[in-house]
């Protein structure tokens, strides 16, 4: 696919994407719209079930008290609390109806009103005839059966509103604490109007039915107790000042006039005078509803006020996304044509020319700049492009040959490093057995050639001579001093007199080592083969690790001065037991100094712990598992530094008959 078209799909892409995200925030403010708006139509339904269940408790208490202590008609404020409840009820049906596609289950609801109105007009009905009545007992019983029918209706209502409430709960923590508020309001008036009653009922009933109306009374008081609970968990700072004002003030009157009242009511009413107590109960009663019915109110105007909010501000905030929207399609559509006049065709034209440029035909015209922009230095630069070609095409051939030059050059160092690895290896010694003396070794260099290197070798006087050198760095400067290393003190070993020290041969080669080149540490010993004991000088290399028979593992040595870093050296000779089993571990100083991935090296400490742990095994195995560890440890193939270990080991056969021989 070519650049310009690339171009065009990008931005038509781009178009389109403007486009879905447009939509997505149009139908996302829709949603946040017909949310608002379901909330609101819950709402009012929710309050005008709720003004239906309040004055339908208040009507219940109202109607229970004439039929227990009136007679006749009703008086004027049931009438009133009746048309409270009616028009209530129809509103409710009204916004259910009207609400219809907003609400769920609100089929459900309707039938639930319906059946409310029903029942209680036939149970109005049925009050009204016994409140005509001059006969006690029918009164009484109507009463019985009138304040349960109208509990019932109450908890029905009360029901109806919860499961509206449940299915449209607010998101808004304000409208929720609002609506759990008036919940729990609605169950503490539901129990006050009822105590109200069954107070009325207790005050003026007979012996027997006191134990039943008192253990009414405390189940309600429970529930008040909850409620205000309940309520009190809901108060926050969200609240208006307001609505917390009178849920305060009505708590303070629950608190300090009719809770007192009512205990007296509960625990002293046989001893009581039913007329005064009646009247001051049923006063006290009203006024506390009064003040559930003010806080309802506030409650009420506040979720409104706050719902028109929500609704006014998803309103504008639909209109406002939707006015973007419209303008982003425009914005893609002028996006697309200004790009296709301005960058798709000015591109072809260019891209055609360097087509033909790159494939040397030199006669191609470039087009000429018209334009300041990126366009026209992208023009400027085709005539660039045309001048430097002959001469590109002459330096590639030069670069060409020189790169083939740089290659035979590489390769015949490549050749003459591999050859010199294969003579430096061809060099050490390998695993063999020397009289009693068995020795095996562990090499690998950090690149083709090493600066480590390591010798064993028999004296033509007798006894066993060893060394192990590492000359300082690596590569080929470091590899060919070993070999002069590894000569000359094989040279030493082959040629020592039998009075001269270990130290005196040293100190010898320290002092004819040519100046110039680098210096080197070393382990340089020797064996005796007629007596269980070893001689070894130190210069400058790590200490070696005395593996005895029994597994105990020691380092020798206090280090000294490398080979060539100072002529007035001096060394001192290290003289230890090498009985039968026994094993010496040399090595250079690339084991321990093995970095790891975060630069740690690989120490003394963790070389003497591995090598204690396995300190039993057989030489081939210790250097086996020293050699994973290694790697393990590196994480990576290649070495920091050249690895060498040389493990010299008297034979367990030997003994004192060997020694005479």
């Amino acid at each position: 696919m070519k650049i310009r078209h690339i171009i065009l799909v990008l931005t038509l892409a781009l178009g389109l994407a403007l486009v879905l995200v447009a939509a997505m925030l149009v139908q996302e403010e829709l949603a946040r719209l017909d949310t608002a708006q379901r909330l609101q139509a819950s709402n009012e339904v929710r309050e005008h079930m709720l003004v239906a269940s309040t004055a339908l408790s208040r009507e219940r208490t109202s109607t229970y008290v004439h039929l227990l202590t009136g007679d006749g008609a009703p008086p004027a404020p049931i009438g009133e609390l009746r048309e409270q409840v009616d028009l209530a009820l129809v509103e409710a049906r009204r916004d259910l109806t009207r609400g219809r596609s907003y609400l769920p289950n609100a089929d459900r609801s309707l039938d639930a009103i319906r059946r409310a109105e029903q029942q209680i007009e036939v149970w109005r009905l049925v009050a009204d005839e016994a409140g005509a009545t001059q006969d006690g007992l029918s009164r009484r019983d109507a009463a019985a059966a009138w304040i349960a029918s109208a509990t019932e209706l109450v908890r029905t209502l009360q029901s109806s509103r919860l499961s509206l409430l449940h299915n449209n709960r607010p998101v808004d923590p304000t409208l929720r604490s609002e609506a759990n508020v008036r919940a729990h309001a609605d169950v503490l008036h539901e129990a006050i109007a009822y105590n109200e009653a069954v107070g009325v009922g207790l005050l003026s009933a007979a012996e027997a039915d006191r134990s039943r109306l008192e253990a009414v009374m405390a189940r309600n008081v429970g529930r008040m107790e909850l409620a205000w609970q309940l309520i009190g968990g809901e108060i926050s700072s969200s609240l208006t000042p307001d609505v917390r004002g009178t849920i305060a003030a009505a708590q303070q009157t629950y608190e300090r006039t009719y809770d007192p009242l009512q205990v007296t009511v509960v625990n002293a009413a046989p001893n009581l005078t039913p007329d005064n107590v009646l009247q001051a109960w049923q006063l006290t009663s009203e006024t506390t509803l009064d003040s559930l019915a003010l806080m309802q109110a506030h409650l009420l105007e506040s979720s409104r006020v706050r719902l028109e909010g929500l609704v006014a501000q998803a309103q504008r905030s639909a209109f406002l996304v939707t006015l973007l929207a419209v303008g982003g399609v425009v914005a893609a559509v002028l996006i697309l044509l200004v790009v296709r006049r301005r960058v798709i065709q000015p591109l072809r034209q260019v891209s055609e020319a360097m087509v033909r440029l790159a494939a040397n035909d030199l006669t191609t015209p470039a087009p000429r700049a018209r334009r300041h922009d990126e366009v026209g230095q992208m023009t400027n630069a085709l005539r660039t492009f045309k001048a430097n070609a002959i001469l590109r095409q002459r330096t590639q051939v030069e670069l060409q040959r020189v790169h083939h030059d740089l290659q035979d050059t590489y390769d015949q160092l490549r050749r003459d490093l591999e050859a010199a690895a294969t003579i430096q290896m061809a060099m050490l010694p390998p695993p063999a057995a020397v009289d009693s003396i068995n020795h095996t070794g562990l090499y690998s260099p950090s690149s083709l050639v090493a600066g480590d290197t390591y010798n064993v070798i028999r004296r033509p006087g007798g006894g066993v001579g060893f060394f192990q050198i590492d000359v300082a760095g690596h590569g080929a400067a470091a590899a060919l001093v070993s070999v002069a290393g590894q000569h000359t003190l094989s040279q030493a070993i082959l040629t020592r007199r039998d009075d001269a020290t270990l130290e005196d041969v040293l100190s010898e080669v320290n002092q004819e080592w040519p100046p110039d080149l680098p210096y080197f540490t070393t382990i340089f010993g020797e064996i005796d083969p007629t007596y269980p004991r070893a001689r070894m000088v130190q210069a400058g290399h790590p200490c070696p690790l005395l593996i005895g028979a029994n597994g105990q593992v020691r380092f020798l040595g206090e280090s000294g001065f490398p080979i060539g870093m100072l002529p007035q050296a001096t060394y001192d000779t290290l003289e230890f037991e090498f009985a039968a089993g026994d094993r010496l571990l040399i090595y250079s100083d690339g084991v321990i100094e093995t970095e790891n991935r975060l630069g740690e090296f690989y120490s003394e400490d963790r070389l003497l712990t591995l090598v204690s742990e396995h300190a039993q095994r057989s030489t081939k195995d210790l250097l086996l598992t020293l050699q994973a560890s290694l790697r393990s440890w590196r994480g990576i193939d290649n070495l920091t530094d050249d690895v060498s270990v040389l493990v010299i080991e008297r034979n367990t056969s030997w003994g004192p008959t060997h020694a005479i021989h």
